[in-house]
């Protein structure tokens, strides 16, 4: 699993990437996301973000 200061950096591009973006642009992105989440959900279980995100914010 990669360390917390890769996640951190992925937080503070999204972060950049989100106020760039359009309407349009945002929802393609959530339609993607809750297909990538579903699709590893099927394979692998629970994806377990709690305690990843909760040691980024």
């Amino acid at each position: 699993m990669a360390d917390l200061s890769t996640f951190e950096q992925y937080y503070k591009l999204a972060d950049m990437l989100i106020q760039k973006a359009t309407k349009e642009q945002l929802a393609e992105c959530a339609r993607l996301l809750a297909l990538n989440l579903a699709h590893y959900k099927a394979r692998h279980g629970k994806l377990p973000l709690d305690e990843t995100q909760a040691s980024v914010i």
